[in-house]
C-alpha cells in the first residue's frame, strides 16, 4: 500500500525542497518563503485545502507576492504584484490545488511548482538585484498583466512619463459603462469596489492621468 504523508510531513517536505531550491528563507509559522531585496520583499506563500486529512489527502496552492515595504505592512498597501500558480496538468476541477499526498505525486508537484517559480517570483528578483529600474520597467513592459502590477510603484520608481502609454492603453480599454463610472466617481460616487481600494483605475482618475471623454 502506498504511503500517504500528514498534512505536516508533506507541507515540510515540500517547503523545504523549494526553500532549497529557490534559497528563499522557509517561515515555517507563516507557510511561506521570502526574498528581500532592498525595499522589496519577495514572498511565496501556501494554502492548505480545507478538505486535507492526514494520511488521505494534502493538497496545497501557493501565490506570489512582491511587496514594497515602504507602502506599509498590511498586504492592501504594500503588494505591488502578484501572481496565482496553478498546476495545469491536472483535471479541471483541480486546477487550484497540488497534489501533495504521496512521495510519487510530491515529487511531481514540487517539480511543477519549483519550475513556476523560477521562471517567475526567482526570475524577477534576480533582476532586481541586478539593476532595479530595468526589473520594474520588466514588470511594466512584459508582465504587467501577468503580475497584477500597480501602477503606482511604477510611477514612484520610473516616473509619472514612463506609465502614459499604460495609462492610455487602460482607458482605451475600458467599457462605456466603466467610463461612466468614472465620471460618477469624478461626481462624488463610491459605489463600485474599483472606487474604494487601491486600484489602478483609481490611481488613474485621482491623478487626472488621461483626458476623459
Amino acid at each position: 500500500m502506498t504511503y500517504v504523508f500528514s498534512v505536516e510531513e508533506a507541507a515540510q517536505r515540500l517547503f523545504v525542497s523549494l526553500s532549497e531550491s529557490t534559497g528563499w528563507r522557509y517561515v515555517k509559522s507563516k507557510n511561506c518563503l521570502k526574498k528581500t531585496v532592498r525595499d522589496l520583499l519577495f514572498e511565496i506563500d501556501f494554502f492548505f485545502s480545507k478538505w486535507n486529512i492526514s494520511h488521505e489527502n494534502v493538497e496545497v496552492n501557493a501565490e506570489f507576492r512582491l511587496c514594497c515595504k515602504s507602502y506599509g505592512k498590511s498586504p492592501e498597501d504594500s503588494v505591488i504584484a502578484s501572481l496565482s500558480y496553478r498546476p495545469d496538468l491536472y483535471v479541471p476541477y483541480y486546477s487550484c490545488w497540488y497534489d501533495i499526498s504521496t512521495e510519487e505525486k510530491l515529487l511531481s508537484s514540487f517539480e511543477d511548482l519549483n519550475g513556476r517559480i523560477q521562471n517567475t517570483a526567482v526570475s524577477l528578483c534576480r533582476q532586481f538585484e541586478d539593476d532595479y529600474p530595468a526589473a520594474a520597467e520588466s514588470l511594466l513592459k512584459e508582465h504587467f498583466d501577468e503580475y497584477n502590477v500597480h501602477l503606482d510603484f511604477i510611477a514612484d520608481k520610473l516616473g509619472m512619463s514612463a506609465i502614459r502609454e499604460k495609462v492610455r492603453e487602460i482607458y482605451d480599454g475600458l467599457s462605456d459603462e466603466m467610463k461612466k463610472q468614472i465620471a460618477d466617481y469624478k461626481n462624488g460616487a463610491r459605489n463600485a469596489l474599483w472606487m474604494n481600494g487601491r486600484t489602478n483605475l483609481k490611481f488613474i482618475v485621482d491623478n487626472d492621468l488621461v483626458k476623459y471623454d
